[in-house]
């Protein structure tokens, strides 16, 4: 879907494993947001 839009910016909603965003974070630039349970684990 990357190469078919070719976005500038993809907004990630939760956890961004490498395992499936290695290979594309080079191609774009993506911004996470963090999921609300991982919010509040945090405080």
């Amino acid at each position: 879907m990357l190469s078919e839009l070719e976005p500038e910016v993809v907004l990630v909603y939760g956890s961004m494993p490498d395992k499936i965003f290695g290979d594309l974070k080079g191609k774009t630039r993506f911004v996470q947001y963090l999921d609300w349970i991982t919010r509040m684990k945090r405080k």
